[in-house]
């Protein structure tokens, strides 16, 4: 079954001589066309993990042009075999059109030196810092801002607004009339800016006597710790410890085969993305002994 989800007016206005006639950069307006198919497929693919939908996602164009700027319809169509349309009295459609226009706000509001959007899940959702102030997403809107794919999508429909004389890009929802995208030229840096970003699960804190697995003389590189009263529970940790880093890169630490360290650290669960697998973040911030095995051997005779 195919239905028509809804339909987009994408218009980018402003004085550039070629937009006034009618005309736009054709690498530009490819781009673009090509990032709106994106963003909505992969919204969609999105909430389909969400809700356990099938819907299956596509995006037509009609172009036309407006006095002075251009513009084009995008009408987005979902296929699917049992109808499932409809989530909590909302229309897949409607959820995905309010959760895009959320993402698109925030990402107008962080700040371009911030390079890292970090979220953090709570018992109310998710939570997002920006300006000091912590803003609450839901499931959808925490997927759309964690999918790197809808992220370029969207820089990548604010990056004509980089060619001289093209100022504005309004994304009008033709089936909600009260919704509409307004990107203008002060907005664009922070769409168009690359940022990585991290869902954070879970936090806590690690300590204990841990056998000394696979070490690092690099600072940056990972420690591969085995604890000593659990040998099923192994961790993969980068050691910021000053002193005992020093120690290491001095040579006046050595190890040898069954050496125990005796560790305090903290660890963090995170996501790539909301639908994606969890890792854990091991932190060793402080190395209170080096345990050598032969001295434990001594001690035991």
């Amino acid at each position: 079954m195919l239905a028509n989800e809804g339909t987009l007016k994408v218009h980018y206005g402003g004085d550039n001589d070629h937009l006034i006639h009618h005309q736009m950069n054709a690498k530009l307006v490819s781009k673009s066309i090509n990032a709106v198919d994106v963003l909505y497929c992969e919204a969609f693919k999105e909430i389909n993990k969400i809700y356990k939908h099938k819907v299956e996602t596509e995006v037509y164009i009609e172009g036309g042009f407006q006095e002075g700027s251009l513009w084009w319809l995008c009408k987005i169509f979902g296929r699917e075999a049992e109808q499932q349309n409809n989530t909590n009295d909302k229309s897949n459609y409607s959820l995905v059109s309010l959760a895009i226009e959320k993402v698109v706000s925030l990402l107008k509001l962080i700040p371009i030196e911030q390079v890292e959007i970090v979220i953090t899940e709570t018992n109310e959702g998710y939570e997002l810092v920006v300006d000091n102030e912590k803003v609450v997403l839901d499931e959808l809107e925490c997927a759309f801002l964690t999918n790197e794919k809808i992220r370029g999508a969207i820089s990548d429909l604010a990056s004509p607004l980089n060619e001289k004389g093209i100022d504005s890009l309004t994304i009008s929802d033709l089936n909600y009339s009260e919704r509409s995208i307004n990107i203008s030229n002060s907005d664009k840096h922070n769409l168009i800016v690359k940022r990585k970003h991290k869902q954070i699960v879970e936090t806590g804190t690690v300590e204990g006597l841990f056998y000394v697995e696979d070490l690092s003389y690099n600072p940056r590189s990972k420690w591969k710790l085995i604890s000593e009263s659990s040998p099923t529970y192994s961790i993969s940790a980068v050691i910021t410890d000053p002193v005992f880093l020093k120690a290491v890169a001095d040579n006046k630490e050595k190890f040898s085969k069954d050496d125990l360290l005796s560790i305090k650290g903290t660890w963090y669960k995170e996501k790539s993305k909301l639908t994606g697998k969890i890792n854990s973040i091991y932190t060793i911030i402080e190395v209170e002994e080096h345990v050598k095995y032969e001295e434990r051997q001594w001690k035991l005779l």
